[in-house]
């Protein structure tokens, strides 16, 4: 080729480049084209094209549960593509993720990148209410009233109650007034400012607070408005409001039915086979309650799926939209929590037959554990010694923690008030394995009996150690002692100790009925044994319910406070604790021989004084009456892998 012709050549394709670039540009500037610069996102369109793609993966992973990968694309995306128009998606897939992975505070991190880089998102009100509950199942309070203010503030009209009152007013009810002062500034001018000021006005007042009332009057006073809330905050300092009871302290949701117990358990995922079990104790307590008790107690189910936020969602619906007059469940602890929270908001009481957190009741004055029975099993032991075994001298080996000091103080007090005497207190560390000093110690005091509320683990080292150093005194603890591996462990030392049933607040004849109606073919033994425990926790709920007459929650909730408190124990005669107490004797928990005292006690009118060797006549009961008690062990194993 000629040098000549090659130049020209050069110099055309340079000519028809030139052209087509031009011509590209002004496709992309027409919006012509969809393969340009997208002036709306800033992004090219292989950016773009990467960015759909690993959007398309970021969906499958999400829609397959792959919690941990959905976050890893997530990641990317909002990292290298902050512009991409689905962003708003990411970073609401990302909050379901971490959600499920039990990373709250990574959740609720992508819902504020959500409200605060796409504020005109439609997925921005799901987001709120969505952090609204993530905070509450954290008890962070605070922070669900400001998300469900702001989700008010989108639309006040569907989120305002028929008396004016916000949805979120139970959740407002609880916060301090300097935390309601905080979100009035936030608020002002805004549709909920008067509302906060109201309950601002109410806790100054309630908390003696008087100058500070005023002044926050004084706010509302000079703002110069007239809805309800405002006329109803300076009636309270003017004190009509307070004589006239202007609006109720806890707000009500529509009529209540106290023959409707919302039930909550796990009917699907992980324990949908003890959810099930769980239930159908329910039912089968709800159908037996209803024939003997002719009432028509209805029980409404909801699945919690084993999770905190679908608990916590559920009894707010069953405790507003539903009217339920009780709660029951939800099985694990989690999920127990989390809905007792919530039901103490709505002043519904929660009966817990199962979760195992000892703490749980602590959430609010309306909670309630049929199977965390510390109170009422010591004040039990306590009269069983001193009104049938007329024992006078009393040792007490605890735990140093405050539940054992506040166990030890029960027992102590129950002791007194029957006449005996509690001559030695000691102490011991969880740690402890030498128990020498402290035994030696009770034995200078020369007590009849021993009260000691170990765990099963400390009895197994605790047990021979009394044995050994011959503390001479009749041992009692909790009904957590009837446990196959401490007498495997210790048992040939465990010989006459003595502890409550776990069952002891419960009539016999209950796991009678439920044995005669339960198929045993259904479900594995240890989905039994949690039927057991829902249908007797059922039974007593139902029983209270009708025997107080309750005719609203709070009555119900003073009812079953007096009941499972054990207020009202009384000593009928040492048959009284034939069906609520247990012996070890041998390999077994026998009950409590109220024959060897029940002869004393009717020829004297009273009890006559015990000595240890009256407990050897319980080897005289035929085995064949004892009604087969399910062990320790046995009790519900679904708390591991919460």
């Amino acid at each position: 080729m000629r040098p000549g012709a090659s130049r020209n050549g050069y110099l055309f394709m340079g000519l028809l480049a030139v052209v087509l670039l031009a011509g590209f540009l002004a496709a992309c500037t027409s919006g012509g084209g969809s393969t340009g610069v997208q002036s709306d996102t800033g992004m090219d369109a292989k950016q773009l094209a990467q960015a759909e793609r690993l959007y398309g993966q970021l969906q499958r992973e999400a829609s397959l549960r792959r919690d941990r990968k959905t976050l890893e694309l997530a990641g990317n995306l909002l990292d290298y593509y902050s512009s991409f128009p689905r962003n708003d998606e990411v970073l609401s897939l990302a909050l379901e993720a971490a959600d499920r992975l039990g990373d709250a505070p990574r959740a609720r991190a992508f819902g504020d990148e959500l409200l605060s880089t796409r504020p005109t998102s439609p997925l921005v009100d799901k987001t709120l209410l969505r952090l609204a509950d993530l905070s509450l199942a954290e008890t962070d309070t605070f922070s669900a009233v400001n998300y469900l203010i702001r989700y008010h503030n989108q639309d006040p009209l569907r989120s305002t109650l028929g008396d004016g009152r916000p949805r979120s007013a139970p959740l407002i009810q609880r916060l301090s007034p300097e935390e309601l002062e905080l979100l009035a500034q936030q608020e002002q001018d805004r549709p909920l400012w008067s509302y906060l000021k109201y309950i601002q006005v109410q806790k100054y007042l309630e908390e003696g607070r008087f100058p500070e009332a005023e002044v926050a009057a004084a706010e509302v006073r000079a703002a110069g408005d007239q809805d309800q809330f405002s006329v109803a905050a300076l009636d309270l300092v003017s004190g009509q409001g307070l004589a006239a009871g202007a609006l109720p302290h806890r707000p009500t949701f529509g009529r209540i039915n106290m023959e409707q117990v919302g039930v909550l358990c796990p009917l699907t995922g992980r324990y949908a086979m003890l959810g099930n079990a769980y239930y159908d104790g329910v039912l089968l307590a709800v159908e037996t309650a209803n024939k003997e008790l002719g009432r028509k107690f209805t029980p409404l189910v909801e699945d919690t799926g084993g999770d905190p936020v679908m608990a916590a969602l559920a009894t707010r619906r069953l405790a507003s939209e539903d009217g339920c007059g009780a709660l029951f469940g939800a099985m694990m602890s989690d999920p127990t929590a989390a809905v007792a929270l919530v039901a103490d908001i709505y002043g519904v009481p929660l009966v817990s037959p199962t979760a195992t957190n000892d703490k749980i009741w602590e959430l609010g004055t309306g909670i309630f554990q049929t199977n965390q029975t510390g109170v009422h099993e010591v004040r039990l032991l306590a009269q069983l010694a001193t009104s049938v075994m007329l024992k006078h001298r009393f040792a007490i080996l605890h735990e140093n923690t405050p539940d054992g000091e506040s166990q030890a103080q029960v027992f102590k007090a129950e002791v007194e008030k029957f006449g005996g005497e509690v001559v030695s207190i000691e102490t011991y560390n969880l740690a402890d394995t030498d128990f020498r000093k402290a035994i030696l110690k009770m034995k200078e005091k020369r007590p009849e009996v021993i009260f000691t509320p170990a765990t099963v683990d400390q009895m197994i080292l605790l047990g021979p150690q009394l044995d050994f150093y011959k503390a001479g005194a009749l041992i009692m603890g909790l009904s957590h002692w009837n446990s196959q591996r401490l007498l495997d462990r210790a048992g040939k030392v465990m010989e006459r100790i003595i502890f409550p049933s776990d069952l002891a607040l419960f009539p016999t004849l209950w796991t009678g009925e439920f044995k005669a109606g339960w198929d045993g073919k259904k479900y594995p033994r240890e989905a039994e044994n949690l039927a057991l425990k829902s249908y007797q926790g059922m039974r007593l709920l139902l029983d209270t319910m009708h025997q107080s007459g309750a005719a609203n929650r709070g009555q119900l909730q003073e009812a079953l406070s007096r009941r499972l408190a054990n207020r009202d124990i009384l000593t009928e005669g040492p048959d009284s604790f034939a069906s609520t107490v247990r012996v070890f004797r041998g390999d077994r928990a026998l009950p409590f021989p109220s024959g060897i005292y029940s002869e004393a006690w009717a020829l004297t009118d009273g009890a006559q004084p015990d000595s240890l060797g009256l407990l050897e006549g319980i080897e005289d009961l035929d085995p064949a009456l004892v009604p087969e008690m399910p062990r320790g062990e046995e009790k519900m194993p679904t708390e591991e892998g919460r």
